[in-house]
């Protein structure tokens, strides 16, 4: 697919309702496969698709399905990391439209109108954002099942906090 058939003019791609989708190889993805293990041929299958709501909002649903090699940060092992996208963008006209009610986790992620929105650019960083900050096996194939129970638990434990006692003497 040549890099044009990436380029979506937003008010057209939304208003007529299209859809568009794809194949991208991992290894075209330069930014998310940097410093990662090497990729084994995999495709990530796309799709896009546009629409107008009743109060004449624009938005594009962004779909990314396929998986990357990962390197295990306890045992060191690469694994197959599924990588599944589900992402509704609405299409705003300015800037400012852009950081209105960002803390709101109902608002949806936010776009700017383009007439060349580089939709290879979106796909590439919804994958980015879809890869763990610490890629680790559920449970470790090539650890002892003790010390990788031990390991995964310890993570999820907290700590008592040596303050506590503190607290409970200033409520008094």
């Amino acid at each position: 697919m040549s890099t044009e058939q990436y380029l979506l003019d937003t008010f057209t791609f939304t208003q007529q309702h299209e859809t568009k989708t794809g194949q991208i190889a991992a290894e075209k993805l330069a930014r998310a496969i940097e410093g990662l293990v090497p990729q084994r041929g995999q495709v990530f299958n796309w799709s896009a698709s546009g629409s107008v709501d009743t109060t004449e909002r624009r938005f594009i649903r962004l779909s990314v399905n396929g998986s990357m090699f990962l390197q295990c940060q306890r045992c060191l092992q690469d694994y197959e990391y599924p990588v599944v996208v589900d992402t509704l963008f609405e299409v705003v006209n300015t800037e400012a439209e852009l950081d209105e009610d960002e803390d709101d986790v109902e608002t949806p992620d936010r776009v700017l109108a383009s007439l060349n929105l580089d939709l290879f650019g979106l796909i590439e960083d919804e994958v980015i954002l879809a890869l763990p900050y610490i890629p680790r096996h559920d449970v470790c194939p090539s650890l002892p099942g003790e010390l990788s129970e031990e390991d995964a638990s310890g993570l999820e434990t907290e700590k008592p906090n040596p303050f506590a006692v503190l607290g409970k003497l200033k409520k008094s």
